[in-house]
């Protein structure tokens, strides 16, 4: 289900959205995460001279992002971050496997300008050369860190959310009791064998998905993972986008955002 084609599709959506205004405190900045971070060695603060930059993208929202970085548990790196918004509940998403916070963008915009906190990162660490273990671990560690951040500039309740992978490491840390979770939301996201882990869920969690999604068996697997997740909702879309490509399907990104508000607004 992660695959290069992932990449591909992401290049493609971007590539129809570039009309979209970027004012995003880090536009221009050099390339991002899953390649690397620099080390530094400053500790979590906002907006630092010499803190790691996010990515530089060619669209995305229309509210201004404060940049910070956040110290990795997991590699000692500095994470690049972009928190945006205001309100009680706070929203962490995590990347693809290949993917960037540009690809969440979107989604963020609309988080801030509906009454919620929302914070986009980029990975300390390449996830294609760690291993799945090691991609979980150092993941949930990375966005819990991020979630204490949202918390110190007033969140309340945290809900921890991502595509593909993202969601397979959202998932993750959501019954990690120190992430203090309020919620869980995966989009085309979970791995083989993460049913034990969802059955250990005790917050409100929904997948999301693309009943046709290119990438192969992300809705089976997200039917499986719902099916073994008590209380949990499922969303099935038509057509074949995957992650946070669903928020540009004109047939249903409206309904989609408005479930996720539903959703948000009930934690």
């Amino acid at each position: 289900m992660l695959d290069r084609r992932t990449e591909i599709g992401h290049m493609r959506t971007w590539r129809l959205v570039l009309g979209v205004v970027l004012v995003l405190g880090v536009s221009g900045c050099s390339r991002g995460s899953t390649d690397g971070q620099v080390e530094r060695s400053a500790s979590a603060s906002a907006v630092p001279s010499d803190a790691p930059k996010l990515v530089g993208c060619n669209a995305g929202p229309s509210v201004p992002f404060t940049t910070m970085t956040v110290k990795s548990p997991g590699t000692g790196v500095d994470l690049a971050v972009g928190v945006a918004g205001e309100g009680p509940v706070g929203v962490v998403i995590a990347n693809t496997l290949v993917g960037y916070h540009c690809d969440w963008l979107v989604w963020a915009d609309h988080l801030a300008k509906n009454g919620f906190r929302v914070a986009v990162f980029e990975y300390g660490f390449m996830p294609r050369t760690v291993g799945i273990p090691a991609m979980l671990d150092h993941g949930s560690g990375e966005m819990i860190a991020v979630a204490e951040e949202l918390r110190k500039l007033g969140a309340e309740k945290i809900v921890y959310a991502g595509g593909s992978l993202g969601g397979s490491v959202a998932l993750a840390t959501a019954v990690d009791p120190a992430a203090r979770a309020a919620g869980v939301i995966s989009l085309s996201g979970g791995l083989d064998g993460q049913q034990e882990t969802v059955e250990r869920l005790t917050v409100p969690a929904i997948y999301v998905v693309a009943e046709d999604d290119y990438t192969g068996g992300a809705v089976n697997l997200a039917k499986d993972l719902h099916k073994a997740t008590v209380g949990s909702s499922l969303a099935v879309y038509p057509g074949a986008q995957h992650a946070g490509e669903m928020f540009h399907d004109e047939r249903y990104a409206d309904e989609l955002l408005a479930k996720l508000d539903a959703f948000l607004r009930a934690v």
